[in-house]
């Protein structure tokens, strides 16, 4: 059981009882909750209650509250180490099973190779004469513009359909609910002295230079009361209010601008694993001239110019590299199925080479160039089955060595006892994350969805099965992060399937992906999968590619944030560039830079602009 603090500032507020009666209620596992209460109060405000629970209380006469900012810092110092830590206001409701939606989605979200991450988002609105009615409300977000003081806000919208993805990335934060792994109270403190205004933006640009990557959840984990119109605030009983303002705006042009009075912020600034430029790119902000990127417009790529300053401006954040390119499956919704790669190309990548890369992206990395800060994470799947690469053991060397990690990619076919003993021996690069990637349970549906009815004889396909199974269960026993990946995109059969997974594999989280792709159209042509109409909807009254909104957290799509390298040691376009259709650098003969800098780079994105790209559901469109 994971264990979470729980951080609430409360000013004379009489919903306080309340939201953490409704809190501990909903939990599925409120024994792991530990809650950290500032309680600025006068003597009408008196809760027993808070003595009677797990709440360490700062008892707090409301007359010397010094605002919001100062009493969430007062209350961080609360904290003690457990695993996570929920930010929130003292007037919120809340989902059933909260708890463990918010650990479940850090846990996904983590799979994406960022171990620091953040669910930060606004809420639905809630009323407490009638909080047993909380509304299914969905929404969607993005960086509202510059007010009058320099500050920008999360703006959200009410959607009438739920979002096919649970989660996006996003640049700010909602001080009123915020979900993150306890690290966060360790590396964020708190600046009590600002006040009200630029609270979220500054904290945000904060976590993300200290190599935190933000999420908003567009379905309603937790609700707040809004309108709170009798209700006392802070600066309706402190007159010097607009002087702690003043102070407060003066530090955030000083975070943010660099034109503010106070030359050093001391534990209040900036971080150091990204700077606040990345951040102004990867959000579409300009602190200095208050702009902001509309996020629905598409970001500017005019013609081989704007090619050229975008790589040499953006950064790697992810790598994809293929060290061997055969997998023993052959799943109904990858491409491998129905087109083997050509025989030339199914080798294994020599250890040099991979490590040569390696080397590269790291040396990049650290010398400031074109490889993010934060990096350190590598996939290792990509059409194959990584778990047959000869050299194994010595990449997991290899990345231990540069002190990256990865995850484990795998069918389970060849997910053997000797192959999960081995991934137990770099716990410190795999961290035990194996994720079986498989589509059903039952063995003659896993037969035909997995092997092919017609690629082994029956016996030897049964075999596979039970072997299959077998070697998930080892696993799962063996290693703590195991994780099933369920890829299919009827309701019904999922659900029936999940079912089966969760009965089977009792302590092994189960995922399903209902919004599979057809890779850029590989599938479509054969009749499998289809994402046309997704596609003809996104296109619809415009022209032309102009960028990609594949971008994980917060990585400038794949074009310009991701190297994709295959077994041949070829960097090419993105993991639909099934053929190789689009390589531009040889990396075994060249370097990262010459062939990410090159003008075969710039013709291959031109390129997959007019071609690749159209028969994508996640190009941009203007």
């Amino acid at each position: 059981m994971k264990s979470i603090f729980v951080s609430i500032a409360s000013y004379r507020d009489n919903e306080l009882d309340r939201t953490i009666t409704d809190c501990i209620a909903k939990a599925a596992h409120p024994e792991g909750l530990t809650f950290g209460i500032h309680w600025q109060h006068d003597n009408h405000d008196f809760f027993e209650m808070l003595y009677d629970r797990k709440c360490k209380v700062i008892d707090t006469d409301y007359r010397r509250s010094r605002g919001a900012c100062w009493a969430r810092h007062e209350t961080q110092k609360l904290y003690a180490g457990e695993d996570y830590v929920l930010q929130i206001d003292s007037h919120m409701r809340f989902a059933h099973g909260w708890d463990l939606i918010c650990i479940d989605g850090i846990r996904h979200l983590q799979r994406r190779g960022n171990p620091k991450v953040i669910i930060s988002n606004l809420m639905p609105s809630y009323n407490p004469d009638d909080d047993q009615n909380l509304p299914q409300r969905y929404m969607t977000y993005k960086l509202g513009p510059f007010n009058e003081a320099g500050s920008i806000q999360l703006k959200a919208s009410i959607v009438s359909h739920p979002p096919r993805e649970r989660f996006s990335p996003g640049y700010s934060i909602s001080a009123a609910f915020l979900f993150s792994i306890g690290d966060l109270y360790r590396d964020v403190l708190i600046d009590p002295d600002l006040y009200f205004e630029g609270e979220e933006i500054s904290y945000a640009v904060r976590a993300y230079t200290h190599g935190y990557d933000i999420y908003h959840c567009h379905y309603p984990i937790v609700y707040h009361y809004y309108l709170r119109k009798p209700d006392r605030k802070h600066w309706d009983d402190h007159g010097d209010w607009g002087d702690r303002s003043v102070t407060a705006k003066n530090r955030m042009r000083s975070l943010l601008m660099g034109t503010g009075e106070v030359p050093d912020l001391g534990p209040y600034g900036l971080g150091t694993q990204r700077s606040l430029k990345e951040y102004e790119h990867a959000a579409g902000v300009d602190f200095k001239n208050r702009t902001v990127r509309d996020a629905d417009a598409p970001p500017p790529l005019p013609g081989r110019d704007g090619i050229r300053s975008k790589l040499s401006s953006s950064k790697i954040g992810t790598a994809q590299i293929d060290p061997f390119s055969y997998c023993n499956g052959r799943c109904w919704y990858c491409p491998v199925r129905y087109d083997p790669q050509p025989v030339d190309a199914r080798r294994h990548m020599p250890i040099g080479l991979f490590e040569k890369i390696i080397a590269d992206l790291c040396r990049e990395r650290d010398d400031g160039g074109l490889v993010a800060p934060g990096f350190n994470f590598i996939y290792t799947a990509h059409y194959n089955e990584i778990l047959l690469y000869r050299h194994l053991a010595e990449m997991f060397e290899v990345l231990r060595r540069y002190r990256l990690k990865s995850l484990v990619l795998t069918n389970g076919i060849a997910l053997t006892k000797k192959k999960v003993d081995l991934i137990t021996e770099y716990d410190d690069v795999i961290g035990g994350q194996v994720c079986i990637n498989i589509s059903a349970f039952e063995r003659d549906r896993w037969i035909e969805n997995t092997i092919g009815e017609n690629d082994a004889k029956p016996a030897s396909r049964h075999a596979a099965f039970h072997r299959t199974m077998g070697n998930i269960e080892y696993a799962a026993a063996k290693l703590g992060g195991v994780s099933i990946q369920l890829n299919e995109p009827d309701p019904q059969k999922a659900d029936r399937q999940a079912g089966i997974a969760r009965h089977m594999f009792p302590s092994v989280d189960v995922r399903t992906i209902r919004a599979l792709s057809d890779r850029a159209g590989m599938l479509h042509d054969r009749g499998v999968l289809s994402n046309r109409n997704e596609i003809e909807r996104k296109r619809f009254g415009k022209t032309a590619v102009v960028g990609c909104a594949n971008t994980f957290a917060g990585i400038d799509g794949r074009h310009f944030g991701w190297l994709h390298v295959n077994a041949l040691g070829n960097a090419i376009l993105c993991c639909n560039d099934y053929c190789f259709d689009y390589a531009f650098g040889d990396l075994a003969g060249n370097s990262l830079r010459e062939a990410w800098l090159s003008e075969r780079h710039v013709e291959a994105i031109e390129r997959s602009f007019r071609e690749i790209c159209t028969k994508c559901n996640m190009a941009v469109w203007e």
